[in-house]
């Protein structure tokens, strides 16, 4: 009864401290902004071809650079192409990339960084040097680099982008994990002769997650950027592959005669990166426990 009524007790908490963090996040304009942005990409991802007219690939020759009308909302491009269509079916490949990206380096940074913070001595001199070493690179020429070694398509870019984006967790994780090993409930793990494996995985790294989850907020929109800049130069997607930043590459020898193939892709990767900027600085501060009120 006694075990029941902690569980129960714990539950309870649990809900309680979801629903002031739920609530403090939504009282936040621009959280609630960034929320509706990024929700609605995910919509658009999901029911792309519903929300879509046509297919992304279809060419109606008889239309080709039609600007904005009721028929094509967005205009076509030089194939009779909707842009509107394409567009939408991009959405996908903006966020696909952002999670196996953001994931991947995730992944790898974190484990890293709980190595270093852990164990200290060489181990931490080790990764310490080569996260420097990868943090004193530009991202977007890194991962120019990483492409053209491993060739352009997209499942290269995604794992381009984890390459060159794992430092920034690794350096976050590993000024978590140095802080919070001198902690009692470490050392009492310690004493009670738990694994390294179990007390990094389950008693420190839950602790670092708040700052993580801010982090990795921060870094999708930053993988939709170095796709797209990616795919603009011709290293990411390619043909039909309806990237964002293959769309606004082929408008660019048009862009006197046709700027709306530029224009609205633009305009799409300028509000994604501010919703997700704008939910993830919200997020932030809610997490911040110096900011709570």
């Amino acid at each position: 009864m006694i075990e029941i009524s902690r569980q129960t007790q714990t539950q309870q908490k649990s809900k309680s401290n979801f629903s002031d963090f739920t609530r403090r996040l939504f009282k936040n304009r621009a959280a609630i902004f960034g929320a509706s942005i990024i929700l609605l990409l995910i919509l658009c991802a999901i029911l792309a071809p519903v929300i879509a007219p046509y297919s992304y690939d279809y060419q109606d020759l008889p239309n080709m650079l039609k600007p904005p009308s009721k028929q094509f909302i967005f205009g076509t491009d030089e194939f009779g192409r909707d842009i509107f269509s394409r567009i939408v079916y991009g959405s996908r490949i903006s966020l696909e990339v952002g999670f196996v990206a953001v994931g991947l380096s995730l992944i790898i940074g974190t484990t890293l960084g709980a190595l270093a913070g852990y164990y200290g001595g060489c181990v931490d001199y080790v990764i310490s040097a080569i996260t420097d070493i990868a943090w004193a690179f530009p991202t977007t020429l890194l991962a120019i680099a990483f492409v053209a070694a491993l060739g352009p398509s997209l499942v290269n870019v995604m794992i381009a982008v984890a390459l060159v984006s794992w430092s920034g967790y690794c350096r976050l994780v590993r000024g978590q994990f140095l802080s919070l090993r001198e902690r009692e409930f470490v050392e009492a793990a310690h004493l009670l002769g738990m694994s390294d494996i179990r007390i990094i995985f389950k008693h420190i790294l839950p602790n670092s997650l708040a700052p993580i989850i801010v982090m990795a907020t921060l870094e999708f929109p930053k993988a939709i950027i170095v796709e797209s800049s990616l795919s603009f130069l011709g290293l990411g997607a390619q043909p039909p592959t309806p990237s964002w930043g293959s769309i606004l590459s082929n408008g660019k020898a048009l862009i006197a005669e046709a700027p709306w193939i530029s224009i609205f892709p633009g305009i799409m990767i300028m509000i994604v990166v501010l919703g997700f900027n704008l939910f993830g600085d919200a997020l932030r501060d809610v997490l911040d426990p110096r900011l709570k009120e």
